[in-house]
């Protein structure tokens, strides 16, 4: 059921508007200035070495991952040095670059973001090393020749992770993913704050943890999996998944009807596996500046998936209280 949820939640793109002016017309997203990112103490090196022993010290990592700026873990001067940089566009937990050419197929893209991972696979296509504390797994794409592209994950024994895939034409992808992994590594261990990148745009949802709902709701029972931007629980004899997530502004009433909670505006869809899971999903916060997305502009929302309305509506609730109207 998580998995079906899960699939749902990351399927469907509509979203919702956040508040209204009172005239009744939505605000201006573009001109809303965004709240400051979240900010905890950056973690020592050697935390990200320990194995967490039980599900709290999961959770600190989990969250300390959130905090990290993964834009930060390859910064422009570095890029630079594969060619001219193009741009550099940003997901809520990821970065891509285009180097050399804004020509598909002819300049190099790189992308990468951070994850957990209980564990890495050491089986099929790839090769294993060990770089200080980082088991790191290169993949190229294909099993013989000089591969197109190349996916290389580094995992530290916390289970916080980072993925970086790469295409090179010209350059084995694979060789320049084994040049960059020691500095990422390296800066990854100094736990970057959000906003150290300068291409890292600041969002309501940037380093946000989608469990924190959790604790406005009495009687919800933790899952097993932790995940980054999903937080998956059991309420009210249901499974819940809550979303954090960057949406299409044009697709905000999508395949939707439009509700209210609170007096704040929200979308209710259903999911395209199971006409009968209910998913409600609002804007929380003003839209992204369109440059800093690849693929144009961009808007922080919250997605909740249930069972039924009145439990699904009943999250969306709380979840609507951490991001107040500005």
């Amino acid at each position: 059921m998580y998995r079906r949820m899960a699939l749902a939640a990351a399927a469907l793109l509509v979203c919702a508007g956040c508040g209204s002016d009172e005239a009744g017309n939505p605000p201006d997203y573009g001109k809303l200035p965004p709240p400051p990112p979240p900010v905890i103490p950056a973690q020592p090196a050697e935390f990200w070495s320990k194995v967490p022993q039980d599900p709290n010290q999961r959770t600190e990592v989990a969250q300390a991952t959130r905090q990290v700026d993964v834009c930060a873990l390859l910064p422009r001067d570095t890029l630079a040095k594969l060619g001219e940089v193009k741009s550099v566009t940003v997901g809520l937990d990821s970065c891509r670059a285009i180097i050399g050419s804004d020509t598909a197929g002819e300049g190099s893209t790189l992308t990468w973001h951070a994850t957990l991972l209980s564990s890495q696979s050491t089986s099929g296509r790839g090769v294993t090393s060990q770089i200080g504390a980082a088991s790191v797994r290169t993949v190229p794409d294909r099993d013989t020749g000089e591969p197109r592209a190349c996916g290389a994950t580094a995992r530290f024994p916390s289970s916080a992770a980072f993925y970086l895939g790469l295409s090179t034409p010209g350059k084995n992808p694979c060789t320049v993913a084994d040049e960059l992994m020691p500095g990422m590594i390296e800066r990854w261990l100094q736990s970057p704050k959000q906003g150290t990148s300068p291409d890292t745009a600041p969002t309501v949802l940037l380093g946000a943890d989608p469990c924190t709902v959790r604790g406005k709701l009495a009687g919800a029972v933790p899952g097993d999996e932790q995940r980054l931007t999903q937080c998956l629980f059991d309420y009210r004899g249901e499974k819940i998944t809550v979303s954090y997530e960057y949406r299409v502004p044009e697709y905000l009433a999508a395949n939707s009807t439009e509700d209210k909670i609170d007096g704040r505006t929200v979308h209710r869809s259903v999911s395209v596996y199971d006409s009968s899971i209910p998913i409600y999903t609002a804007a929380v916060g003003p839209e992204l500046p369109a440059e800093s997305t690849a693929f144009g502009r961009r808007i922080p929302v919250v997605e909740v998936v249930a069972a039924t309305d009145d439990v699904a509506k009943d999250v969306m609730a709380q979840a609507l209280t951490l991001f107040p109207q500005r």
